[in-house]
């Protein structure tokens, strides 16, 4: 019976610096790959388009996000993730979401206003009692520092609700019944 043994190994050194890969500028890429098929008798070569990877910006995973996310508090991330369970076209107040939390408005509103993943954890779901808009972003409603125009956060929520098929009656206020079906 024989015993095979591999040869010592030694590692490989270029013999000088122009055999080095480093050296060779690397080819330009090309659209097509050769692909080199063999059967039994011929060998053929075939051109084939490089698969294109889609570049659509896939949604983030918000639940992640916030489970993840070092500077959010525990009760914040309860509030986050109540919000992911409100569904589009849909809207709920702070007083529901804080029975739910069992905790009070006030903090809720306060947690939403620090909301880092808006709109995509959407705080601009959240209402008021009797269905008026309340704050957003941390404001009620202001106006520029020069008081002409200006920003009007609320207008901004309004908007939002609305892209979504919320609809208002003339005073402001939210048309339908909050949603409550939290889990």
């Amino acid at each position: 019976m024989t015993t095979l043994t591999a040869p010592p190994t030694t590692p490989f050194t270029f013999p000088s610096p122009r055999d080095s890969p480093a050296f060779f500028p690397p080819t330009p890429p090309s659209t097509t790959t050769p692909l080199l098929t063999t059967t039994a008798t011929t060998t053929t070569t075939t051109k084939r388009k490089h698969s294109s990877i889609s570049t659509a910006p896939q949604p983030p995973n918000y639940k992640t996000l916030i489970n993840t996310s070092p500077k959010i508090t525990p009760f914040e991330k309860k509030v986050y993730h109540l919000l992911l369970t409100i569904p589009p076209g849909s809207f709920t107040t702070y007083a529901l979401m804080s029975t739910h939390l069992k905790s009070s408005p006030r903090a809720v509103g306060n947690a939403l206003r620090k909301n880092p993943f808006a709109p995509g954890v959407p705080c601009h779901r959240v209402l008021a009692t009797g269905n008026s808009l309340g704050g957003f972003k941390g404001k009620i409603s202001r106006k520029s520092p020069d008081g002409v125009g200006g920003v009007d956060t609320l207008i901004e929520k309004k908007e939002l609700l609305r892209k979504e098929g919320v609809k208002f009656d003339d005073k402001g206020r939210a048309l339908g019944t909050p949603f409550r079906g939290f889990k």
